[in-house]
């Protein structure tokens, strides 16, 4: 995803707001922002990376540098590449509101608002890292109320087996609201081998082989 904006700066102050799709869990998104010092001899003058409020599931990858020096008349693109976090439970969007200041005026904000997809299917995902040593993460999504309600909306398990078949950990058991879940499993105290582990919610199972390599 890329989102361009123009800024005007050292002029009139105004508010607007985008609205996007997003999927949880996705990386290297990118916002590029169009920044242009309106003012005919001014120099701009602006901190970077630009002060951001407002989102909670978004991680910044920023280039730090001090200041953002805008000449009279010039135009500069600054890009801010952020992930998605996937462990957002029922969370429906993100807004993130940028601040175009020079730390004694506010010229402009700028919203945009990320709205996430909810998932339409029970989904159970390959454990991370796999082989590994001690910990991994397991992904998994609770689908929206209808489908829940046709399947039968009951507790949600998240269980670890050895091969064998016994029950060595569980790493949920409780009601879920439809959104998108990761759980983690350390297996310091449990030796190496294949493990399974399975989610159940409803009449949906889902199982999935992980490794312990120590």
């Amino acid at each position: 995803m890329k989102i361009i904006l123009t800024v005007i700066l050292l002029s009139t102050i105004i508010s607007a707001q985008n609205i996007y799709n997003i999927q949880p869990g996705v990386k290297n998104n990118q916002i590029v922002l169009e920044l242009y010092n309106s003012s005919e001899t001014e120099q701009a003058s602006l901190p970077k990376p630009l002060l951001r409020r407002g989102f909670k599931h978004l991680i910044f990858s920023d280039i730090i540098e001090e200041t953002i020096i805008l000449n009279p008349k010039e135009t500069k693109e600054i890009i801010y590449t952020f992930d998605v976090e996937y462990n957002i439970g029922k969370t429906e969007a993100d807004t993130i509101e940028f601040l175009i200041t020079d730390n004694k005026s506010i010229y402009q904000t700028k919203q945009f608002i990320l709205q996430y997809s909810v998932p339409t299917e029970y989904k159970l995902e390959q454990n991370f890292p796999n082989p590994f040593n001690p910990g991994t993460k397991i992904r998994y999504s609770i689908p929206n109320v209808t489908l829940r309600q046709a399947q039968g909306d009951n507790i949600t398990t998240l269980k670890v087996f050895d091969i064998l078949g016994n029950e060595v950990a569980t790493l949920v058991n409780e009601q879920k609201e439809p959104g998108y879940y990761e759980a983690d499993f350390n297996a310091s105290q449990f030796a190496s081998g294949v493990y399974i582990y399975r989610l159940q919610s409803g009449s949906f199972t889902s199982t999935k082989k992980m490794m312990v390599l120590k």
